[in-house]
């Protein structure tokens, strides 16, 4: 073909082309139908296309991949994907599947929490870490997670490759840092650590000093090992606990100590705390390794020391008979420790001088013991023949009889179990009332015993020296009285009758009145004060009707005998009560008359306060009885109320009887007061008692009080309960042993 021919044939076909375009089409498609097809074409695969969300427009993927990566560039190189669907306008699954795609093809992309992240973007913040580094001079991967809310594990993998060629630092794995910085750390510890003359926290290092937390031990052992800095690190290698300690303090220290222990002879556990030693125990061990010493608990003590006290101790029985070890003994040691000394101290004194230990922490020799007991014997043989003039006395109990003295002097064998009914049958079928005799009581011991020792005797050596002799005491001279009785020498005087033959009561002279209504001021002030110490009112109410019922009567009614008898009233009732005292009032001329009337309507509904103080003001207008404070009598009245409690729980085999007086005697130990309560209220003072008693006991006086009550709901109430003597007896030693059932902060 020519090329003329050629460029006919284009000139034809352009005039063709030209005549199509100008002539208007017949047949135009909508809009919708191109929808359709194109719907179709995409059914068929024939084409990949993507719409969007507005139905309008149709996208290629080739077309979607370039926006994508035209929206990664024109965010730097990070980009939400939630962001790409509101840009781009196409539906958040084609989004991710295509950005998908891209960075699995692209190894320069990543996607990090729903963000496209570029290799460019990594670059960025490098230079901006660096840039953060130069500044600060270290840099952590925990603040650049805050600052590029970017996971810590990412970062990681950005920054490890870069450190070094953008990043110009060290990286240990959490924190970027820079050699000046780090010189920078080391000189300010060292220079701290140099200037201390004294233990120093590295917490406050930290916060003081604005020191690195992470890298601080690190920098401490290089300081270390170079000998830059010359001490050692105590506690844990834990910014809370650590303490670096300096030598020359440490030297200090030592010398201290050894001087103190060479001074005095002992090392308190607690001091040495205070001052920073954490182990004291092996602390001595190590500094006085060649020193003879006795550990303890809570301190330790030299033995040349140990010995120079039983030197002192040795003194002071051979003058005294009693030495008190706590006094000798440095003040800080805990009461264990003081108690464990004292039997080392009885143990070594054996050699020289024989003893006792009493209350755990007194020595009291034999001699002492032996002077005191034959103190008595005059006394006993004197005694012996007064009490031998009286009318059916009983000597004492022996296996199972009694011995008792007869109208005749011989001996009367009767079984043991009569002793309870003798009060009554005795009275019926016999004129001889039997009298128990003993040679002394508690409160004449006591008196004895302070006037032999001359001085305060502390209350738990007072109760250990009455429980040694008393019995031994009473013992004897029961035997002594025994032999008598035996050998017939015993002198019977009539005792005196009234006309009817019975016994005559006795009358109270004004002076034995007055000491009963003192004794009972103090003693119902302290019943007073005990039972206010209750929270619940119903119990105070409860505990002040008894009160008023009982003590408050009955000092009533022995002031009312003695005005009565003085104005020559007859009294034919010996238990007298509202009624019965009323009648006798009525009789009673002014200014008595109206003292009484005031006085015993006031034991029907008025306070136990306000009835005391009646009663102190009708004794001093009646009995001319001024009473004024003494503590000293107080201390006594409580001490009187605790030994006849002791006595009376000792001697007691009714199983709520021991109960009641087991808890008024752990009430008294726990409160240094005395209450005066009926058995129905033991349920409540336990319940009062239950914060200062140990778990364990309170527990067993819980169970003893619900199988009293159990048994009480099943005899009759003229029965003994069928209750174990084992768990009467275990009540009964919690009573008697109340303190050592306390919490040990408890009084």
């Amino acid at each position: 073909m020519s090329s003329s021919t050629s460029w006919e044939e284009i000139k034809k076909l352009a005039a063709d082309f030209q005549r199509v375009q100008l002539v208007e089409s017949s047949y135009k498609l909508s809009e919708r139908n191109c929808i359709e097809i194109i719907n179709k074409l995409i059914g068929l695969d024939l084409i990949n296309l993507y719409h969007s969300t507005d139905g309008k427009e149709f996208i290629t993927q080739k077309h979607l991949e370039k926006e994508i990566y035209d929206e990664i560039f024109v965010h730097d190189g990070r980009i939400n994907i939630v962001e790409l669907q509101s840009l781009l306008n196409i539906d958040i699954s084609y989004i991710e599947a295509k950005a998908s795609e891209i960075i699995k093809d692209d190894p320069n992309l990543t996607l990090i929490l729903g963000q496209i992240i570029s290799k460019d973007y990594m670059n960025k913040i490098s230079e901006e870490i660096n840039e953060l580094l130069k500044e600060k001079g270290s840099v952590s991967v925990a603040e650049l997670t805050n600052i590029y809310s970017l996971p810590g594990d990412f970062l990681y993998q950005v920054i490890k490759p870069r450190v070094g060629e953008i990043i110009k630092g060290n990286f240990d794995g959490n924190i970027i840092f820079t050699h000046n910085y780090i010189n920078h750390q080391k000189a300010l510890l060292s220079g701290v650590l140099e200037a201390s003359i004294r233990p120093i926290r590295f917490s406050q290092l930290i916060k003081e000093y604005s020191l690195d937390q992470s890298m601080i031990f690190e920098i401490f052992d290089e300081l270390i090992a170079s000998k830059q800095i010359n001490g050692k690190l105590f506690g844990s290698r834990q910014v809370a606990s650590a303490v670096f300690v300096p030598d020359f303090f440490i030297k200090a220290q030592d010398q201290y100590i050894q001087a103190f222990f060479k001074q005095n002879g002992y090392i308190d556990f607690s001091t040495l705390k205070k001052i920073g030693i954490t182990e004291p125990d092996n602390y001595v061990k190590s500094l006085f390794a060649t020193e003879d010493i006795q550990f303890l608990s809570s301190s330790c003590i030299s033995n040349f020391f140990i010995e120079q006290l039983v030197q002192e101790i040795e003194e002071q029985l051979n003058k005294n008979g009693i030495s008190e070890t706590m006094q000798i003994l440095p003040s800080n040691l805990s009461e264990k420790d003081v108690a464990s000394l004292t039997s080392t101290f009885c143990q070594k004194l054996k050699q020289n001088i024989d003893c006792v230990i009493m209350a755990e922490t007194y020595l009291v020799s034999r001699n002492f013991i032996k002077d005191f007991q034959n103190k008595f014997q005059d006394q006993m043989e004197s005694k012996s023949k007064e009490d031998l003039t009286k009318k059916n006395i009983v000597l004492g109990i022996k296996s199972e009889t009694l011995i008792v003295g007869s109208l005749d002097g011989k001996p009367v064998i009767s079984s043991k179990s009569s002793k309870s009914k003798s009060k009554s049958k005795s009275a019926q079928e016999s004129d001889n009332v039997a009298v128990e005799i003993v040679f002394i009581d508690k409160n004449n011991l006591i008196n004895q015993l302070k006037l032999l020792v001359n001085e305060d005797i502390n209350d738990d050596l007072m109760d250990s020296l009455v429980e040694y002799f008393l019995k031994p005491l009473n013992s004897q001279y029961l035997d002594l009285l025994k032999s008598k009785v035996e050998k017939g020498l015993v002198t019977i005087s009539e005792t005196e009758q009234s006309a009817d033959g019975k016994p005559a009561p006795k009358k109270l002279t004004i002076k034995e009145v007055q000491e009963k209504v003192k004794f009972f001021l103090i003693q119902g002030k302290i019943f007073d004060k005990a039972l206010k110490l209750f929270t619940s009112q119903k119990v105070q109410d409860q505990l002040n009707k008894h009160l008023l019922k009982t003590s408050c009567s009955e000092i009533t009614n022995e002031m009312l005998k003695l005005i009565a008898n003085e104005q020559m009233i007859q009294i034919t009732d010996e238990n007298l009560n509202s009624d019965s005292r009323n009648k006798i009032i009525q009789k009673l001329k002014d200014p008595f008359k109206q003292n009484f009337v005031e006085l015993n309507q006031s034991l029907t509904n008025q306070s136990c306060s306000e009835v005391i103080d009646l009663i102190e003001k009708v004794a001093k207008e009646c009995v001319e009885l001024a009473v004024k404070k003494d503590p000293k009598r107080e201390k006594e009245v409580i001490l009187q109320l605790r030994e006849s409690t002791k006595a009376s729980l000792n001697e007691e085999k009714d199983p709520a009887t021991v109960l009641q007086l087991a808890c008024l005697l752990i009430f008294h130990s726990s409160t240094n007061l005395f209450l005066n309560a009926p058995g129905r209220c033991v349920p409540n003072i336990l319940e009062f008692l239950q914060p200062n008693l140990k778990e364990e006991a309170y527990k067993k006086l819980v169970n003893f009080q619900n199988v009293v009550i159990e048994n009480a709901s099943k005899h009759k109430t003229d029965e003994i309960a069928n209750i174990s003597a084992e768990l009467v007896e275990e009540i009964r030693y919690i009573g008697l042993n109340a303190k050592q059932h306390l919490h040990e902060n408890k009084n």
